[in-house]
């Protein structure tokens, strides 16, 4: 979902003042995530919350763990050289790495993400929607 005018439109929000607009489609990217983040969680054991957040964290130590339990090199992987030409670069850094893990991690732990994110964005949106008049009388 991408946050933007157009999105600001959808909620009935174009109104919403040019000095506001920015910080709103933050923090909707915001709820969103933690939204996503609490139902993913649901279903997960500590050992596997722990390790999604050092991942998140760049915390080097569980990146290698993690790369060393992958049985591949990471670095033929498509996904991963997707992610160098995204960043122009020809070797990752940590946090490419990094976000290069989250991708697996998700795709292995959660493979209702998309499903997930889906759901909890249109229910963020239609309760944007519901209290536009609100978030304008703020």
């Amino acid at each position: 979902m991408k946050f933007d005018d157009d999105f600001l439109a959808r909620v009935g929000l174009t109104d919403l003042p040019a000095d506001q607009k920015e910080a709103f489609l933050r923090d909707t990217k915001e709820e969103l995530e933690s939204r996503v983040g609490n139902k993913m969680s649901q279903g997960l054991s500590e050992a596997q919350i722990e390790e999604f957040e050092g991942i998140m964290a760049n915390d080097q130590q569980v990146i290698r763990k993690v790369v060393s339990e992958l049985g591949m090199d990471f670095r033929t992987d498509p996904i991963y050289q997707n992610l160098l030409a995204s960043y122009g670069v020809k070797e990752g850094t940590w946090e490419i790495i990094g976000e290069y893990l989250s991708i697996k991690w998700v795709q292995k732990n959660c493979p209702n993400y998309a499903e997930i994110v889906q759901e909890t964005a249109k229910a963020l949106e239609a309760e944007i929607k519901q209290n536009s008049a609100a978030i304008l009388a703020a």
